[in-house]
């Protein structure tokens, strides 16, 4: 009788050991379940935020587009070559051409240079005067000449070219670092930015230096070149 008591009481203290791994593995699998919900649908929720998130960029460089559009200022006269490969091109050769010699009293002497821009000067807007030196010098056939050119505020401007050689004078107006902002549109000896019907009008609040292409498209000789201003 004591034995089988005995017995009794390991069997009972067995089964309550064996009891009690199986109450701890099913409690620690029901949070692993419970966590792993969540998990999901956070996966889910996260979707649409992605998408929107991939469509910024594309807005952002739109944007960057844009702007860099609007930060190329606005020819000053009219053009004719558009090319941006081709305007830098015009741009370096001018950069690396000779200085024209620059005579202080302006288209003012009796000289033939001197006389021809004066002649071509009287059929600009009423009111242009010379405006600083007379631009002059020896250019051959596709050489360049240049000069540089300080717009002011509050006037507006013409630039007369001429030639009695060069059969084929061409001028271009440019800025750094080779942005077209006027040029002639004729093919002769006579060039003219900013002449009839409207003169070249800065809007800038500060004076602005451009370099001036002289360049010889057809024919050689003695070329000269004169700003002209009135105010605005």
């Amino acid at each position: 009788m004591t034995k089988t008591t005995a017995h009794l009481f390991v069997l009972v203290a067995f089964a309550g050991v064996g009891s009690l791994p199986a109450l701890a593995c099913g409690g620690g699998q029901k949070p692993a379940e419970t966590a792993s919900a969540p998990s999901d649908t956070s996966v889910l929720d996260q979707t649409p935020p992605a998408s929107s998130a991939a469509a910024a960029p594309a807005d952002s460089s739109s944007a960057a587009a844009a702007a860099s559009t609007d930060a190329s200022p606005s020819p000053l006269a009219q053009v004719l070559t558009t090319d941006s490969g081709q305007i830098q091109k015009i741009y370096d050769a001018a950069s690396s051409a000779p200085a024209a010699t620059l005579k202080p009293d302006g288209a003012k002497g009796g000289d033939v240079l001197a006389k021809g821009v004066r002649d071509i000067a009287k059929k600009l807007p009423a009111g242009m005067q010379p405006d600083g030196p007379l631009a002059m010098g020896a250019v051959k056939e596709k050489q360049h000449l240049q000069t540089d050119i300080t717009l002011q505020p509050g006037k507006c401007y013409s630039i007369v070219g001429y030639s009695k050689k060069v059969k084929d004078l061409d001028l271009y107006l440019l800025l750094p670092p080779g942005i077209l902002s006027g040029q002639d549109l004729s093919d002769d000896n006579k060039p003219v930015i900013g002449g009839q019907p409207q003169p070249m009008c800065p809007v800038s609040q500060t004076p602005v230096t451009y370099k001036l292409d002289i360049f010889a498209d057809q024919g050689a000789g003695d070329v000269a070149v004169q700003l002209f201003s009135k105010g605005q």
